[in-house]
């Protein structure tokens, strides 16, 4: 072995160019699926770090069928959650709810990531702090209890510079006092391994943002669940007893719409698992593996070409060899030693590239995840070696099985033109491959970025691009409601008054992607009446028409509400298209009438306006009606900004920072949020799909093209004495690139055929990660066979044309 090893390397120095193309081929696909593993290992494999027996730790999902369709919510009323503690199949179950709190106030005011838990959340997921102490049962008494956190050890070195007094320090939140009890342990997020700055007990916080009736209110679906199953029950049996207190607490519930037949799931805490199975992210990082393999088999068959060629070269070397006594298996292991040094170095190199490359692909995934501190851990070094060693079998035994196989008579007596079209089949078998595989890739890449296309051009009603949110952190200020509003109208005329900004809005009740706001309301003649998602009535926005043209809602017909009506109290409102088409299907709803509430008198629809997106980007059209801002009061009032951009919107964000900053010394933070960003972490399994799909696409058709030049680089070189004769005896230079093209051809169009069919057999798996855009969608079949057939011509051309320019008289003489 030591033996050969030496000899391979010695191969490989006399051939650099060799050594090169093979290892960095093989380098680009093991990278791949080391950056790829290790992604997915991390959202679909892997529980959440630090967990003692994660396998017991389940989270509560929620099962129904609502308006007949089914549906499942990870978020529930926390009176309901408190009621599964008495499930016999639990040792305990906590609640978590993901929010924000300010630290500090004024201009130097930052905004932190929490996450309010129940008093037992540390100690059901059995973590101890770092210092200090976890939640006491009386810190977490509704509606508000002791004001005590638990800082992330990021934040702790962070802001605190990881000072080991830190236990009983203050830190102001939301303008209240927090006393520190502990640090929680490095590498620790939670169950949905958020980047957290601190931990909170719910009742810190909640009262003031659900409300003082938070733990017993029903109309409130806000709180996540966990659930330990005890040691002496199992999932079946612990989902069963659930399901039974859940059915008991809902008939309880008066006046909300639930299904009394649901059910409880218990789901795992891969980070990856949502209600409905796996996230979109989860999924896309599972197609992305399967893509990175068939790069990986790309690259595995490009170097088996490149090595078979290799091998037909050395044909009489290997025929001297075993006429001088060496045995088949000798051989056979020698030319598996060069296969394995250059898998090795291109796994050394891939391991380099996986460590640059993962955060960058971690970064693109999921930009708030709390990944692993190591890139390249156990699994991934464990995966990757594997992966090595299937190069090696892949790249390296068809070559090495077939010099071994070799007959020693023929490669003593053989010249390259008796074997110049030796392995011709299998060679070319090895390029249909390559060539059929890219097309899987391209295709997938066209039709993921033809997804994102039809994404982005959704009409959703707002134009994204054009229009931030603004919050303002009132909450501690202690303002009545006519202060909320002169302050929001204050911060409207400074905003307005900002160069660039074309138009500014207020709005309350509803705001699109940050809160809602749903109001009973009856309609004469109508008992029951079936809201898209199960609504028991529609979301309320109470808004002037400046507020419709700032977000760029059109109207549809009707009328938008008068200046009088907008100034005075007035009995008239908008409805959204979804409103009129549930409430008068087949009827004129302008001029029909709608009680408010336990109001007895009408209020008139006057118009009819587009729908607006309340959080998602597709599939989230919501009944919604708006009210004038006369109908303002201290339950209704201002709790947004809209302010509308000339151009983009982003540029405006620092300027609208500095103007609003100064609305009040006491003011806690301004927050100001692009569209696009609030929408962002839903396009991105889309622009994670186009984007990486793309990529390994270039780089599989770069492969693949580098693979087919430099077959017919051999191919036509050892053809050199051949096509000297045929131009001795008249054949012209487009003869011979004729003659090379068609064998080149009639492989690529093989492949290419093969690889659409393989392409609409895949891509009905990936139809539900797509929008609006069919699996089977002609024009991106047509377009990838092109960039191949482009890419093929390339590669072919330039060997055919150098061999054709050959002097005949030198071709004739060539050996």
């Amino acid at each position: 072995m030591a033996s050969d090893l030496r000899y391979a390397l010695r191969a490989l120095a006399r051939r650099p160019l060799l050594a090169i193309v093979t290892s960095g081929a093989l380098t680009i696909g093991i990278a791949a699926n080391a950056i790829m593993f290790g992604v997915v290992d991390q959202l679909m494999l892997e529980p959440p770090p630090l967990i003692e027996d994660p396998q017991s730790v389940r989270r509560v999902f929620i099962r129904e069928h609502l308006n007949g369709e089914p549906t499942g919510s990870s978020t529930t009323a926390y009176r309901l959650l408190a009621s599964l503690r008495a499930v016999p199949a639990f040792s305990g179950v906590a609640t978590y709810n993901l929010t924000s709190v300010t630290l500090g106030r004024g201009a130097d005011a930052e905004r932190l990531t929490a996450m309010a838990v129940s008093q037992n959340y540390f100690r059901l997921l059995r973590v101890r702090p770092a210092l200090g102490r976890d939640f006491l049962p009386e810190e977490d008494t509704p509606p508000q209890g002791p004001l005590v956190a638990i800082i992330g050890d990021g934040f702790w070195h962070r802001a605190l510079g990881g000072a080991r007094d830190v236990v009983g320090h203050t830190l102001t939140l939301d303008g209240k006092t927090f006393t520190i009890v502990g640090v929680a342990p490095a590498g620790f997020a939670g169950v949905d391994r958020y980047q957290v700055d601190l931990w909170v007990p719910m009742s810190a916080v909640t009262a003031d943002q659900i409300g003082p009736d938070w733990a017993t209110t029903t109309n409130s679906l806000w709180v996540h669940g966990i659930a330990r199953v005890a040691p002496n029950a199992n999932v079946t049996l612990a989902e069963g007893q659930a399901t039974t207190v859940y059915r008991s607490e809902i008939k309880s519930w008066q006046g909300v719409r639930r299904d009394s037949t649901g059910t409880i799931a218990l789901g795992s805490l891969a980070t990856g698992t949502t209600e409905n199975g796996f996230a979109p992210e989860a999924k896309v990082a599972v197609w992305l593996l399967g893509v990175s393999a068939i790069v990986l088999l790309i690259a595995c068959a490009n170097v088996a070409n490149i090595l078979i060629a290799r091998t037909i070269e050395r044909r009489r070397e290997i025929a001297v060899r075993l006429a001088l006594g060496a045995s088949r298996g000798q051989l056979l292991r020698q030319l598996l030693v060069e296969a394995a040094l250059l898998s090795a170095i291109a796994t050394i190199a891939a391991l380099v590239v996986a460590r640059i490359g993962s955060s960058l692909v971690q970064r693109l995934l999921l930009p708030g995840f709390a990944w692993g501190s190591s890139v390249i851990d156990a699994p991934v070094l464990g995966f990757t070696l594997l992966v090595a060693v299937l190069c090696v079998l892949l790249a390296g035994l068809a070559p090495a099985i077939q010099a071994a196989r070799s007959s020693v008579n023929e490669g003593l007596k053989s010249s390259n033109r008796q074997i110049a079209g030796g392995s011709g089949r299998a060679r070319a078998i090895l390029l249909g491959v390559q060539v059929s595989l890219s097309v899987i890739l391209l295709v997938g890449a066209g039709l993921f970025v033809r997804s994102l296309r039809h994404v982005v051009e959704h009409d959703v009603g707002i134009d994204l691009d054009r229009v931030a949110l603004v919050t303002l952190d009132i909450g501690q200020m202690k303002l009545s409601g006519a202060e909320i509003r002169d302050l929001y109208r204050e911060a409207r005329d400074r905003a307005a008054a900002v160069p660039g900004v074309e138009r500014a809005a207020l709005v309350g009740g509803t705001v699109p992607g940050r809160e809602t706001t749903a109001f009973n309301a009856t309609v004469p003649g109508r008992k029951s009446i079936a809201l898209p998602g199960g609504d028991l009535w529609p979301y309320m926005v109470i808004a002037g028409r400046d507020y419709l043209a700032t977000i760029g809602t059109h109207l549809v017909r009707g009328r938008l509400f008068t200046p009088e009506e907008e100034a005075a109290p007035s009995r008239v409102m908008l409805v959204n298209r979804v409103v009129a088409n549930a409430y008068w299907p087949g009827a004129d709803p302008i001029g029909q009438c709608v009680m408010l509430g336990e109001e007895k008198s009408c209020t008139t629809v006057v118009g009819v306006v587009e729908n607006v997106m309340l959080f998602k980007l597709v599939g989230d059209d919501r009944g919604m009606w708006y009210l004038p801002p006369s109908h303002e009061t201290d339950g209704f009032r201002p709790s947004a900004l809209a302010v509308r951009s000339s151009g983009d919107v982003e540029r405006l964000v620092a300027l609208l920072h500095r103007v609003l900053r100064g609305l009040r010394s006491n003011t806690v933070y301004v927050d100001i949020a692009p569209y696009t960003e609030i929408v962002a972490p839903q396009m991105r399994s889309w622009r994670l799909g186009a984007t990486m799909f793309s990529m390994f696409g270039t780089l599989a058709t770069l492969i693949a093209a580098v693979g087919l030049y430099s077959v017919m680089a051999y191919w036509a070189s050892q053809r050199t004495h051949e096509i000297g004769v045929r131009m001795a005896l008249g054949a012209e230079t487009h003869d011979v690139v004729r003659l090379i093209g068609v064998q080149a051809g009639r492989t690529v169009l093989l492949g290419l055929c093969a690889g659409a069919v393989l392409a609409a057999v895949l891509s009905r798996w990936v139809a539900d990660l797509l929008y609006d855009t069919s699996p089977y969608e002609v024009s991106v079949y047509i377009l990838a066979a092109l960039t191949l057939g482009i890419a093929a011509i390339v590669a072919m051309i330039v060997p055919a044309r150098r061999v054709a320019t050959v002097d005949p008289a030198v071709a004739l003489r060539a050996e």
